[in-house]
């Protein structure tokens, strides 16, 4: 009985030193990654283009802010950002009588940035992203024959590519993916942007 009462003790000691060593390397890892850190902000405008396949789709405005929280080198960094996509639209006539859709895409993601406007330092003229998170999307239409309106959220992929090689203006292209939760047709995304900002 002594002898198993020593043995755990051993035991929990041993765990505890265990413990506290890890903790220590974890510290020593954070302070590390913390003193590399150097955040930066990015941003593009453009449009976009959303669709589903029970609930139609449409036009919109897409600003893109995001802020790079880790540069691993002057041609990659880590960020997070959006893809805020707002849109409305419509139209009236005296044979179809009036039309309107209304669009919001609100997605929250996490990106790896290659090469191209992946922070100020780049200094190539292609370049690319991927990233993922969790996003909303809303929307709505409504003529003659009457309304849909559906609003979802679900897991969010996208990725794309940055170029300059389009007559020397910084822009990017995008494509994004929404699981939608509610089970009623995934989202599908597509747009154009120029980034903002000094890159060659």
């Amino acid at each position: 009985m002594i002898l198993i009462r020593f043995i755990a003790n051993e035991t929990l000691t041993n765990m505890k030193k265990f413990t506290i060593k890890l903790a220590i390397i974890a510290m020593a890892l954070f302070a590390n990654f913390a003193a590399k850190a150097q955040i930066e902000f990015n941003h593009s405008f453009g449009f976009g283009t959303y669709a589903s396949l029970y609930s139609g789709g449409g036009y919109a405005i897409v600003y893109s802010p995001r802020l790079n929280l880790v540069e691993l080198s002057d041609e990659l960094s880590l960020s997070v950002g959006t893809h805020l996509g707002a849109g409305l639209a419509g139209s009236a006539n005296s044979r179809s009588g009036a039309t309107g859709s209304f669009i919001l895409d609100v997605p929250l993601l996490a990106e790896l940035n290659l090469g191209h406007a992946c922070s100020s330092n780049s200094s190539v003229g292609f370049g690319g992203f991927v990233g993922a998170g969790f996003g909303y999307n809303k929307m709505s239409y409504t003529d003659n024959f009457g309304s849909s309106d559906r609003a979802a959220t679900g897991l969010v992929l996208n990725g794309g590519i940055r170029t300059n090689l389009i007559k020397e203006q910084s822009v990017t292209l995008r494509f994004s993916y929404m699981l939608a939760s509610d089970g009623k047709g995934d989202v599908f995304g597509f747009g154009i942007a120029y980034n903002i900002g000094d890159f060659d």
